[in-house]
């Protein structure tokens, strides 16, 4: 697909950091010219802290996302170097002043300290962040006249507190620039959409992940229809303070069965911290063929419970990045292992450590998490996104000649009647046939195996087997990484 501008200037994601949970989400809207020049980020600071950032460059089209990409690319740059936040955006402006596509650039950024709960915030002809509290009324901050980037004004930071439990906005003027209301009665608007929001999620006890997505659900849906019809495009990041979890520990004999207890649990603790799907995908994948590993080969056959020892731990760092060790205290037998499960393990990281020792196996992987950024049309903010459900630990296959589909886990526990259903879809790898993994929830590497050997008998017998899987499910993500080819 070619890059459009969107693509541009948007992040892919937001970090995942303790302490707090980023929801993103930017608006597009079809209303002429197309493509306008907003954009966020999430810049992790030493210490941590985070930067959150919005930012609205004139003009529109390719040309504004790049303009609006430089913009952040310097932000960043001296963020991180240790300018400081007014230091930093001094850059900015002396860059937007000397260069006519990013002259009158406005920007908001609020960096937040995570142990203590401090901002520090600045404004550039910008809207302030808006602070959600469910102790009392919410509040646009406090900010006083500024003036846009590259413009002749200066730069000023003022401080708050964002305590647990409060949300924090910041968002570009999208949804409060409408034709038939001012300025401040779209405000005023948007404070009571936000605020009931997160009333609503704090009396139902919901998680920080759930406060943030409510309210950015809410702001783009209820708003778009409460304040007018949405005539700009609209970048909004939603920081919502959470307790830091506590890693997740788990020790269980290596059996079989050992693959689902450690999938369910550190399910539960990648939803805590707020993990995004993929990684969802890519932790579940990955540590679930480690931990097959171990059951398969670490330990003799005829070894009690009290001898198979197994040790799960993830924590999440200070940048964003989890940390999974998997050990055991065995030895491997690696004749009986052809390794792909090792392999695929690795290809759903960003690196992973093998240490052998007299004392057991230890593997540790390495992953940086980000919460995807939502791109909605504006028709779409108000409409429910259908996800698979990936917790159904029941294999259910329709399999006839010529056509296989399945939904569920293929692991070691349903690989049988996996294989057997190819069997019968292909005839036994004579006949041409699709099959269908749109709906699997876990694709471990026995299911791999079974879907190779089918793709070497339809092969030998000169006729077709064709995967279908969307390139972001779980069975397309480890296609992708076996090399497998599949279509949508």
């Amino acid at each position: 697909m070619p890059t459009s501008a969107t693509d541009v200037q948007i992040p892919a994601g937001l970090p995942v950091l303790p302490g707090v949970v980023l929801t993103g989400c930017y608006l597009l809207t079809d209303v002429e010219p197309l493509n306008r020049g907003d954009t966020m980020d999430a810049i992790v600071l030493p210490h941590r802290r985070v930067a959150l950032m919005v930012a609205d460059v004139v003009g529109h089209g390719i040309g504004a996302a790049l303009a609006i990409t430089q913009v952040r690319a310097i932000l960043r740059d001296r963020l991180v170097g240790g300018a400081g936040l007014r230091g930093a955006l001094e850059s900015v402006d002396k860059y937007a002043e000397h260069h006519p596509e990013t002259c009158a650039t406005t920007m908001c950024v609020a960096v937040l300290d995570l142990d203590h709960g401090s901002v520090e915030y600045a404004v550039a002809g910008h809207l302030p962040p808006l602070l959600l509290t469910p102790f009392g009324p919410p509040r646009l901050l406090t900010t006083g006249h500024s003036r846009p980037l590259g413009t002749g004004g200066e730069i000023h930071t003022h401080w708050t507190k964002v305590e647990p439990d409060d949300v924090l906005v910041l968002h570009t003027d999208g949804i409060v620039r409408t034709p038939a209301r001012s300025l401040s009665a779209a405000n005023a608007q948007l404070r009571h959409i936000a605020a009931t929001s997160l009333d609503r999620t704090t009396r139902s006890a919901a998680s920080a992940v759930r406060r943030g997505e409510e309210v950015c659900q809410d702001i783009l849906s209820r708003g778009s229809g409460a304040v007018g019809d949405i005539r700009d495009d609209m970048a909004l990041i939603v920081a919502a303070r959470t307790p830091v979890v506590a890693p997740f520990s788990l020790r269980m004999p290596a059996r079989p069965e050992a693959g689902a207890a450690v999938r369910a649990g550190l399910r539960d603790w990648l939803d805590g911290i707020g993990a995004g799907l993929l990684d969802h995908i890519g932790l579940d994948h990955a540590v679930a063929e480690l931990v097959s590993n171990v059951a398969e080969h670490a330990y003799p056959d005829n070894a009690v419970d009290a001898e198979r020892p197994l040790r799960v731990i993830a924590e999440l760092d200070d940048r964003g990045s989890v940390n999974v060790t998997v050990s055991d205290a065995g030895h491997w037998r690696e004749s009986d292992s052809d390794g792909r499960g090792l392999m695929m393990a690795a290809g759903m990281a960003d690196t992973m450590d093998v240490r052998r020792g007299d004392q057991g196996t230890e593997v540790e992987l390495r992953l940086q998490l980000a919460r995807p950024v939502q791109l909605l049309q504006a028709k779409d903010a108000g409409e429910a996104t259908h996800v698979v459900d990936d917790r159904d630990d029941e294999l259910q296959t329709v399999a006839e000649r010529g056509r296989l589909t399945a939904r569920g886990p293929v692991d070691g526990m349903t690989v049988e009647v996996f294989h057997a259903a190819l069997n019968e879809a292909t005839r036994a790898g004579t006949a041409r046939a699709t099959v269908d993994l749109t709906g699997v929830t876990h694709l471990a590497s026995p299911g791999v195996q079974s879907l190779f050997e089918f793709l070497a008998r339809t092969k030998r017998a000169g006729v077709e087997l064709t995967l279908v899987a969307p390139p972001d499910s779980p069975a397309g993500q480890i296609l992708d990484v076996v090399g497998l080819p599949s279509t949508a």
